[in-house]
């Protein structure tokens, strides 16, 4: 460590197969268990830790200063941080911004979120781009690093996903608007359609980010958030013109009972998913997922459309993929994107039923705005 390090609490990043980093605390203290990804966002920090996808994830940020701008209500996926921790080359110790509410260090200790700076966080990319996304130990308590291992080893599986809502709610709601207030304070960043929309959308909730159910506002739906327990007959009978599977924590083998349900829908109403919820739908459509080497998350993927010839740069934050030859050859489904850098499917659909879904996320947060139009063509589904 540097000399402006002493005095600084120690803190140890160790990975599964025994790789250590070592940095300084910069969030709560204690000791965090994870699986081990990165994030190669320059921007959009708040929206990575605060999404529910996030759940169960170690998220080593590989730009090289992180906070810049604090945090703010507007920029947060839910009224929490999700993810089990963060590590940092840099945390910014003057944010600058006129929305911001707060700094980055303080949200992460008011979410008692173990995090850590002075990593070398592009070594952690380098070293799981190589050997794979694995499981991982963040900790600022006293020991050896080999102490920690032997910890770690004791977790026989990975980290659970953190359950999504148990009771079906419309949305807006005032609770959900409540716990958006990170810091308690009035935030006049969130805008409301407060109207009724014109189609009543049932968004199958596997860990929905707040901004999902903003888009569909906007583009004029009216979202009834439902538990991912929900049965069809329960979806079908709430007289809804369309179906929002949404994103979410871990693989879609935690949510079979999803795929089953929503099959039972395709070709009854108009289906989106998004993120997980695209792996579902395969699932539901006769496909097969595979979990990823390594996964692709942040804001500058390169994504080609295979019906234009158009390449969109999209924000995505997805760990699995969907097998382009597991489909059935008389499913009807075909693949409408494809990732420019490994080619792994990002887009799928199935037109006689009007379902199909997009690994990455078209609203733009964070990232490029070349992807809105997943939202209206839902809508023209609907129509």
């Amino acid at each position: 460590m540097s000399e402006e390090d002493e005095g600084m609490k120690r803190a140890i990043l160790v990975l599964e197969d025994g790789t250590t980093f070592e940095g300084r605390a910069c969030g709560a203290a204690g000791e965090a268990f994870g699986r081990c990804v990165y994030n190669t966002s320059a921007a959009g920090y708040q929206e990575a830790l605060s999404s529910p996808s996030s759940a169960g994830n170690v998220i080593a940020f590989t730009y090289p200063e992180i906070g810049a701008y604090g945090v703010n209500s507007g920029d947060a996926e839910s009224g929490r941080i999700h993810a089990a921790a963060a590590v940092f080359k840099r945390l910014s110790p003057a944010p600058s911004s006129w929305r911001a509410e707060g700094s980055l260090r303080d949200y992460l200790v008011k979410n008692r979120v173990v995090a850590a700076e002075n990593m070398d966080t592009r070594a952690v990319l380098r070293h799981i781009r190589k050997r794979g996304e694995m499981n991982c130990i963040l900790t600022t308590k006293q020991g050896t690093a080999g102490g920690v291992l032997k910890r770690l080893k004791s977790f026989k599986a990975r980290p659970a996903a953190d359950a999504p809502v148990k009771k079906e709610y419309t949305w807006p709601a005032a609770k959900t608007l409540q716990l958006i207030k990170i810091f308690n304070k009035e935030s006049s960043y969130i805008r409301i359609v407060k109207k009724p929309g014109k189609f009543r959308v049932a968004v199958i909730d596997c860990g929905v980010n707040e901004s999902f159910l903003r888009m569909l506002a906007s583009a004029g739906c009216g979202p009834v958030v439902m538990p991912a327990q929900a049965k069809a007959e329960q979806l079908l009978k709430r007289g809804i013109d369309g179906v929002f599977i949404s994103n979410g924590p871990g693989g879609p083998a935690l949510r079979e009972g999803v795929a089953a349900e929503v099959r039972k829908v395709a070709g009854k109403k108009p289906i989106l998913g998004i993120g997980l919820g695209c792996q579902i739908l395969a699932l539901a459509l006769g496909g097969k997922v595979y979990e990823m080497k390594s996964g692709h998350r942040g804001a500058n993927h390169s994504v080609k459309n295979l019906r234009t010839g158009s390449v969109e740069v999209v924000s995505q934050d997805h760990g699995y993929a969907i097998d382009k030859k597991s489909f059935p050859k008389n499913s009807g489904v075909s693949i409408t994107h494809i990732n420019l850098n490994d080619g792994t499917v990002e887009g799928i659909e199935a037109a006689k039923l009007k379902c199909f879904g997009v690994q990455y996320y078209p609203q733009a947060r964070p990232g490029a705005h070349d992807a809105p139009y997943v939202f209206g063509k839902f809508i023209d589904y609907m129509r």
